[in-house]
């Protein structure tokens, strides 16, 4: 039985407004059917309500900022429907901004980025947040050691407003050990450093786990936070996985018994270069067609892989017959700008777009022809988000296509 505080059932009566009132019912209501027994505070909102998909996200927005309901905690946006680096108009554009205006209006801050931890200070070890969106719930439970479950749009923003969630899933710790081990093993040289291995061994892992909590054996106990952030967005993509343990890594994964809380696994599965290999090969297609558009960022692109970019273009443009797109937040735009590298970039020809993701409605210039990306969530999505036709390779080889005009291959994917 739910057991609600005082605070709680304050809420729940309507003495703090009608808006927060409709929140905790629907929070009530997902207690209830998740079984919990109680109602737990988070510090942080991180919500997809702000994303235009329709009017019914109008309708809502209106219904809980009834009565000048306000958020109860820090609250962000997530990616929205507009390139916030270049002032767009078209059909939508009203809609998608009164959207964005009402929820800065109830003290949102509208950072608008699938990668909120790049707009201000990670949460802690521990922590309890509401996070929307896979690829940033994955990397706060995963490589933070935070906890959230993956909170859908309009249940974020309740979240947001009441600054409660059930006590069920990944807020419990019992609910966070690992049942199936993957073991990396005969890799070739140098794989194990190589940011595209993280992609494809995320798709394959999320794959492969089904409903099963992975950790993952093997990989270098130097394995960096972009690498473990590109192997838990694509495991997002391709399966259900908001929390993977990866062995002497991960915070919650000192050794195998740590992650698994002294239980044996329940399965055990090996992971060799053939089957990286067959995976990688997944995420492009047959298709002959000339390029149009190259896509980086997703999740969006930090500080940190624009240096990498930065560093691979070493000066060159980017052909007049492509566009390089690189999606990433204003606050990372921002820094780019304090490192004097954003004036570079764009005179390099890389296209910026900020707020948004570029496998999403609607299509920018060229993403729905023939797309090169080293993102295994961009191949994963855009295929059926966009009907792109999609050929997936290394950061390196993004930017050699980018600059001689051609799909160039120069690494082992």
């Amino acid at each position: 039985m739910l057991h609600l505080s005082s605070a709680d059932r304050n809420m729940l009566s309507g003495a703090r407004g009608d808006g927060v009132r409709f929140a905790m019912r629907m929070i009530v209501r997902l207690a209830e059917q998740s079984g919990a027994e109680r109602l737990i505070d988070v510090c942080w909102a991180h919500v997809a309500s702000a994303y235009l998909q329709g009017p019914p996200n109008l309708d809502f927005a209106r219904r809980i900022a009834a009565g000048n309901t306000t958020v109860a905690i820090p609250t962000t946006l997530t990616s929205c429907a507009l390139n916030l680096f270049k002032c767009e108009a078209g059909r939508g554009t009203r809609a998608a901004s009164e959207l964005i205006d009402i929820y800065k209006d109830m003290g949102c801050d509208p950072v608008m980025t699938c990668a909120p931890y790049h707009t201000r200070e990670e949460p802690g070890f521990g922590d309890n947040l509401a996070w929307c969106e896979s690829s940033a719930v994955v990397y706060a439970n995963s490589v933070l050691g935070a906890r959230s479950n993956r909170y859908v749009e309009f249940v974020d923003m309740c979240a947001a407003v009441t600054g409660r969630v059930p006590d069920c899933g990944l807020h419990r710790t019992a609910e966070r050990r690992a049942t199936v081990l993957f073991r990396i093993a005969n890799m070739p040289d140098g794989w194990l450093e190589e940011d595209w291995f993280f992609h494809v061994l995320g798709i394959l892992i999320g794959l492969e786990s089904g409903s099963a909590l992975p950790a993952i054996a093997g990989l270098r106990r130097t394995t960096g936070v972009e690498q473990l952030r590109a192997l838990g967005s694509a495991a997002a993509s391709s399966g259900s996985v908001s929390i993977f343990h990866a062995i002497g890594i991960t915070p919650e994964a000192n050794s195998i018994k740590e992650a698994f809380h002294g239980q044996p696994p329940s399965a055990e599965r090996l992971i060799d270069a053939d089957e990286i290999r067959r995976t990688a090969a997944m995420l492009s297609d047959d298709s002959d067609k000339p390029l149009t558009a190259i896509c980086v960022g997703a999740p969006h692109f930090s500080f940190q892989e624009f240096q990498a970019l930065d560093s691979l273009l070493g000066g060159r443009k980017v052909a007049k017959n492509l566009e390089l797109y690189a999606s990433t937040s204003a606050a990372v735009i921002a820094e780019l700008e304090s490192a004097n590298m954003l004036e570079r970039l764009m005179k390099a020809d890389v296209q910026f777009v900020v707020g948004r993701c570029t496998y999403y409605h609607p299509a920018m210039p060229g993403t729905n022809g023939r797309v090169m990306t080293n993102s295994a969530k961009w191949a994963y999505y855009a295929p059926s988000g966009l009907g792109a036709s999609v050929l997936f390779g290394s950061l390196n080889d993004c930017v050699e296509s980018a600059c001689a005009g051609r799909a160039i291959k120069t690494g082992a994917v």
